[in-house]
């Protein structure tokens, strides 16, 4: 179970620092992409965002068979929690009426063309979750040398 753990965690890092890679298309790309997705929407995520709570679960459920501490556990889920939250309050600024998303508009559609208006605002936020999992891959063995 410790090699299915190690193998999830490479994964999800990888997976993390991967999803940032979208910010470096250009704006236009980006946007096009984001209506596309959208389509006339309120939500463009709803069954992703099912498969990801339930890859999460099962994630979960590893990481415990695996033998991880709750203690580590807590703590590693509320410092994730927090950068997200504070990922999301650096899209305060109101949009331009070219960045504005098309009607309908609900409140995470607004964020989404926030996020590919500005992607990098979040800096600070963005390099610690960087950082973090750099120093994790690096823990298990993935560093220089290797």
């Amino acid at each position: 179970m410790t090699i299915a753990a190690t193998v999830l965690a490479v994964l999800a890092g990888a997976h993390i620092l991967g999803k940032f890679t979208f910010f470096m298309l250009p704006y236009r790309r980006r946007r096009a992409a984001l209506d596309k997705a959208y389509g006339g929407k309120v939500r463009a995520t709803a069954k992703s965002d099912a498969a990801s709570l339930m890859l999460a679960a099962a994630m979960v459920i590893v990481l415990f068979l695996a033998g991880v501490k709750p203690v580590s556990f807590l703590i590693g889920l509320w410092v994730g929690a927090t950068l997200i939250q504070l990922y999301f309050h650096q899209f305060y600024a109101p949009l331009t009426r070219e960045q504005e998303p098309p009607s309908p508009a609900g409140p995470i559609k607004v964020m989404s063309y926030a996020i590919e208006a500005r992607p990098w605002r979040p800096w600070p936020e963005i390099l610690m979750l960087v950082a973090l999992v750099a120093a994790a891959l690096v823990a298990m063995g993935f560093g220089a040398g290797m």
